[in-house]
């Protein structure tokens, strides 16, 4: 309420009115938000997509040996697969790890440092991009998942 009400002083201190103010505002959201639609409605469509065509499993079965060397528990694997995908799929994920292993155990702290300290990178990138109207991103897609792959070691380190 305190922030509300210092809007409104501010408002009435610069004659400025605010609800017309906000109405502006609140278009300018909604016609945003429609804008992204077609983007979000893409992205969503390609996980959906991904998932039924069976390669997550697949990659999961390529990349054991690889995660098995690496000192990655099988369980946390899942979650750095979707991790640059999806919100909610982590979050899904990191749950599984918590049923499966618990949330104290070495594969429930990674997954938690993994959740904390990475982004959905695919889903922003969506985001920033329909919005800014971007069509190419050179380089931008590299750099973000190097980045990531970075916070993945990092992750590993700091919970070994």
């Amino acid at each position: 309420m305190c922030v509300v009400g210092l809007i409104f002083l501010r408002g009435i201190m610069t004659r400025t009115d605010v609800l017309a103010a906000f109405r502006k505002g609140a278009g300018r959201g909604m016609r945003s938000g429609a804008e992204l639609m077609p983007s979000l409605c893409a992205m969503l469509l390609m996980i959906r997509l991904l998932n039924a065509s069976g390669l997550p499993e697949m990659l999961l079965g390529v990349l054991h040996p690889l995660t098995h060397r690496l000192g990655i528990p099988d369980a946390v694997t899942p979650l750095i697969l979707i991790r640059p995908l999806t919100g909610s799929g982590s979050l899904a994920a990191m749950q599984e790890v918590f049923r499966t292993c618990g949330v104290d155990s070495p594969a429930g702290r990674m997954a938690s440092v993994m959740m904390c300290s990475s982004e959905t990178i695919f889903y922003t990138m969506t985001v920033y991009a329909g919005a800014a109207e971007v069509r190419k991103l050179p380089g931008a897609v590299a750099a973000s998942l190097a980045g990531y792959a970075a916070g993945v070691a990092v992750c590993l380190w700091l919970t070994a």
